[in-house]
């Protein structure tokens, strides 16, 4: 039987994938109960729809240009992608479709595809990067309450990924803290710092997981966050920069928000990561100034497609030896 996708059914419904919950894509280890099962039939439906239709799909993003229909379409390549073998292409465009939901604010479809770029890195040998996707997934999942997703998000970390060990990893981490938190608690009152909180989190939260970071952290006014590589780091850094420039300019205000940046070898265990790179990274973010991007020198060298300036050295608080670091330049 044929299967037609009309611009009628994207329009009011979404892409064929809208609203379904998200299935095991490692393999047969996500079935881990009765949900988890039906949940891969519907799956399975929803990429056939995406192998057979990527064509249609792009015809109706062109005639009616919304990111949800366009979020659709690259949903279908990827799709194709997955199924045909190439897992470069799959992950390219399921970036781009976690991309496009992230802009109309769908934190569910984000994560979804997120989950299934996830797949896609481990077809092509990226574990780690599948893991980082994953774990972005997972915390989204949570704060949305899709336990079903949770679930099925868990079982895969714990099916697919390596187990845990105190060997050091390679991450690039990020600190982020609003700065003077307690004068502007004391000005505006609990109930709207209460809300300018929220709106804080949600924000940085979105910029987060469309760059493929992993939230490590959430405590006091900030986030840490580690990123698989520093290029994305730093693009997750500016935009949060940016995004509170642009409200602060349609709508009076935002916080100011202070933001580090340090790679480095770090133990991972499931408290998250430690060692002395996550200390640097820490005091990093500490020196920064109120919009302001701070990352270290070697760090920033590796970075693609921004502007360095002010190269200093530093004296960080229990770091032995000056630090050279860099201002990333965001406007």
């Amino acid at each position: 039987m044929e299967m037609t996708v009309s611009s009628e059914h994207l329009t009011r419904e979404g892409p064929p994938h809208r609203n379904r919950r998200v299935a095991a894509p490692f393999g047969e280890h996500g079935d881990v109960n009765g949900i988890a099962r039906r949940e891969r039939r519907r799956e399975v439906a929803d990429r056939r729809v995406g192998v057979e239709r990527p064509t249609e799909l792009d015809a109706i993003s062109s005639a009616y240009p919304a990111q949800a229909i366009a979020a659709g379409a690259s949903w279908a390549h990827g799709c194709l992608a997955l199924v045909s073998g190439d897992p470069s292409e799959a992950a390219r465009r399921f970036r781009r479709a976690r991309q496009h939901w992230s802009s109309i604010d769908a934190p569910y479809e984000t994560a979804r595809a997120a989950t299934l770029l996830a797949e896609s890195l481990a077809s092509g040998g990226d574990v780690d990067g599948a893991a980082l996707e994953l774990e972005a997934a997972r915390a989204t999942f949570t704060r949305l309450g899709a336990l079903p997703d949770v679930r099925v998000v868990d079982d895969l970390l714990a099916s697919s990924a390596p187990p845990v060990s105190s060997a050091p990893v390679r991450r690039t981490l990020v600190f982020t803290d609003i700065v003077g938190s307690t004068a502007l608690l004391e000005a505006i009152g609990d109930d709207a710092w209460s809300d300018l909180r929220r709106w804080h989190d949600e924000t940085l939260r979105r910029c987060v997981a469309e760059h493929g970071g992993e939230e490590v952290d959430h405590a006091g006014d900030g986030f840490f966050v580690a990123f698989g590589d520093a290029s994305a780091a730093a693009a997750c850094a500016i935009e949060i920069q940016r995004r509170l420039a642009e409200h602060r300019r349609r709508h009076g205000f935002a916080p100011q928000v202070r933001i580090g940046i340090h790679a480095a070898d770090a133990t991972k265990d499931n408290a998250g990561y430690s060692g002395l790179g996550v200390h640097t990274a820490a005091r990093i973010g500490a020196i920064a100034g109120g919009g302001e991007i701070v990352a270290s020198a070697a760090t920033a060298s590796g970075m693609t497609a921004i502007t360095l300036i002010e190269p200093r050295a530093v004296e960080l608080k229990g770091i032995a030896e000056p630090v050279e670091v860099v201002s990333i330049d965001w406007r």
